[in-house]
């Protein structure tokens, strides 16, 4: 049946950056789709991922640590094989975006964006790859969160836009790499996400992209959502290296 296609019960899924806005919209979507929820943040988030964790339907846990540090990575997944021995999915959610205009981009900013948004991701694969070997999943995927400025770049975001074009050109790099051991690795570049207060402290930026988005409006994050459980779900079971844009048509938009 293709509802049974869409069936990711009992599955276990680590997301990173679990504590923001898209984060707690995955969370909450992947739980409602009968995922058990691993959830990641900061030390200085636990209490507000522990207060989100009551509202999820499904069984869910909180681990904290610097996933830019390799030994908190390392003990993040510790963890969670002592809790749920194998894990099937990873969605590397967590990312910086700092507006900082060319010329005055320095280097410790640069290092943050890149650090956050490419190389940590890279180490949390490297983990899971590991636990994968040692306890394997059934169903492994991996959904890395880059963005559209991968392709096209905004103003004063050079530093973003590198490090998610790095991560799109990487997921496909890692989808040839861990195809070998069956674990599925695949991006969503979201556009313009329509976050609470957003039309307020932008409103510039949002009425332009709703003026040349040919549906006319922001995206919603549960459409981001809806878009990682399809990749993570067997619907998708024949789709490895691919970037999703969900950025309301945006992308196909004339830019002269």
């Amino acid at each position: 049946m293709i509802m049974d296609t869409w069936k990711v019960d009992g599955k276990s899924v680590l997301i990173t950056g679990a504590a923001g806005n898209l984060g707690r919209i995955l969370s909450e979507t992947l739980s409602q789709a009968g995922c058990r929820i691993i959830l990641q943040g900061r030390e200085a988030k636990k209490a507000k991922l522990i207060e989100f964790q009551q509202t999820l339907p499904g069984e869910s846990i909180v681990l904290t640590g610097d996933i830019s540090n390799p030994s908190d990575i390392t003990k993040i997944f510790s963890e969670i094989e002592k809790e749920f021995i194998t894990l099937d999915f990873l969605v590397n959610n967590a990312g910086l975006q700092g507006v900082v205009p060319f010329e005055k981009l320095d280097e410790e900013e640069w290092n943050a964006v890149l650090d956050i948004n490419l190389r940590t991701p890279h180490l949390c694969i490297k983990a899971f790859r590991a636990l994968h070997l040692k306890n394997p999943s059934l169903s492994p995927a991996i959904v890395n969160i880059a963005s559209i400025e991968g392709s096209i770049p905004a103003l004063s975001h050079s530093h973003y836009a590198a490090s998610k074009g790095g991560l799109i050109q990487y997921t496909r790099a890692a989808a040839l790499e861990l195809g070998g051991v069956g674990i599925r690795v695949n991006s969503v570049s979201p556009g313009l996400i329509n976050i609470p207060g957003i039309d307020l402290t932008w409103p510039d930026g949002v009425q332009r992209y709703i003026n040349s988005s040919p549906l006319s409006r922001l995206v919603d994050p549960i459409e981001v959502a809806d878009t990682v459980l399809f990749l993570l779900s067997p619907l998708s079971s024949g789709i490895t290296g691919i970037d999703l844009r969900v950025d309301t048509g945006i992308g196909v938009v004339q830019g002269y």
